[in-house]
């Protein structure tokens, strides 16, 4: 019962945002006047960042965090061991979603269509991806690490759980 709470909540929250851009996008209003005290007027829509915001990239990584709870159905003792992991999640869940919405190789792609080059700087990209391998290996022993002490006390069920979430859930999001 717990577990289908938690899972109803954490749909409706997304399905609200969801509502709430479909009827901002509908009403056509134009954005509300810039003050006139001297601060920088909003940038153009063209110039908008596209794609989620920070708050609704959190509210999508916490619903998948709190579905995972639900499906391991955690006893006491376990619990305890949670929010270590949970806040490991968050963090490494936080940064794919926001690499992922940003591009994580546009700079170089900018940089060679100012040079009119037809092809990429390899060397350039190979020190890009050493950099994203080196990050995404620091977080991944991080996750590791607050993950183990929750994982020894997990039966196999709960144990298989929380890998195929690790694995195919939460790691799609990098691909």
């Amino acid at each position: 019962m717990k577990k289908f709470l938690i899972i109803g909540i954490a749909s409706a929250a997304l399905s609200g945002f969801a509502n709430v851009n479909l009827s901002i996008a509908q009403t056509g209003a134009p954005p509300p006047p810039a003050p006139q005290t001297g601060a920088p007027s909003p940038p153009a829509p063209s110039e908008q960042k596209m794609g989620p915001t920070d708050n609704q990239i959190a509210n999508m990584v916490d619903a998948r965090i709190a579905q995972l709870k639900a499906n391991l159905s955690l006893t006491v003792d376990q619990e305890k061991n949670w929010p270590g992991l949970q806040s490991a999640l968050h963090d490494d869940g936080m940064a794919q979603l926001k690499d992922a919405m940003e591009g994580r190789n546009r700079p170089i792609r900018r940089d060679r269509e100012q040079q009119g080059q037809n092809r990429p700087n390899d060397i350039a990209l190979m020190r890009t991806m050493a950099d994203d391998l080196t990050a995404r290996g620091a977080a991944l022993k991080k996750l590791a690490d607050a993950a183990e002490p929750l994982y020894g006390s997990l039966d196999d069920r709960q144990k298989n759980e929380l890998i195929h979430f690790l694995r195919n859930d939460f790691e799609k999001r990098r691909r």
